[in-house]
């Protein structure tokens, strides 16, 4: 037989002890992970513009140069293929192997991303085309392939040529 008297074994006993039980929120281990996160997140940003990221077969020249990189479209000359903007273009064998100076699938797109940034320039001045360019060529890189792809990028009108490097301390 159910009792519902006021006795300490009655259910209505025992469902108002657990709702009146001492319930805090402890803000000491919430505080801890939003302080790490934004430790990362502070880590992590960049003031400084564009971040280039380099291939794992991609070994950049060392320089004493102060000026830090612009934010422009890269070109990257590794051993095996020519990129742009981390887009395969075309196979470095095809481009030592070329008698023309000018590579043209590169220009190609060199020309599509000159088109996209005039039309932006057309929108907002400040987002138009400037004629900038990294390249990022591996240090072993014959100076054939880099006159290759500097020729190329001055045929399409991107004039002011960056060439990424490692910062010598």
């Amino acid at each position: 037989m159910l009792n519902l008297g006021s006795n300490k074994f009655s259910l209505v006993a025992r469902v108002s002890r657990r709702n009146h039980g001492d319930l805090r929120l402890r803000l000491t281990s919430m505080i801890d992970m939003f302080t790490i996160l934004l430790v990362f997140l502070l880590k992590s940003y960049s003031a400084e513009g564009q971040i280039i990221t380099l291939s794992k077969d991609l070994r950049l020249p060392d320089s004493t140069a102060e000026k830090p990189p612009i934010s422009s479209p890269i070109i990257m000359a590794t051993q095996d293929w020519l990129l742009l903007d981390d887009e395969q273009i075309v196979p470095i064998d095809e481009v030592v192997n070329s008698k023309s100076l000018t590579i043209r699938p590169l220009q190609a797109k060199l020309a599509e991303k000159k088109a996209i940034a005039e039309r932006l320039g057309q929108m907002d001045p400040s987002l138009g085309f400037k004629g900038n360019i990294t390249i990022q060529g591996d240090r072993e890189i014959p100076f054939k392939i880099l006159k290759k792809i500097m020729f190329t990028c001055g045929q399409v009108g991107y004039n002011h040529i960056l060439l990424a490097v490692n910062k010598q301390e």
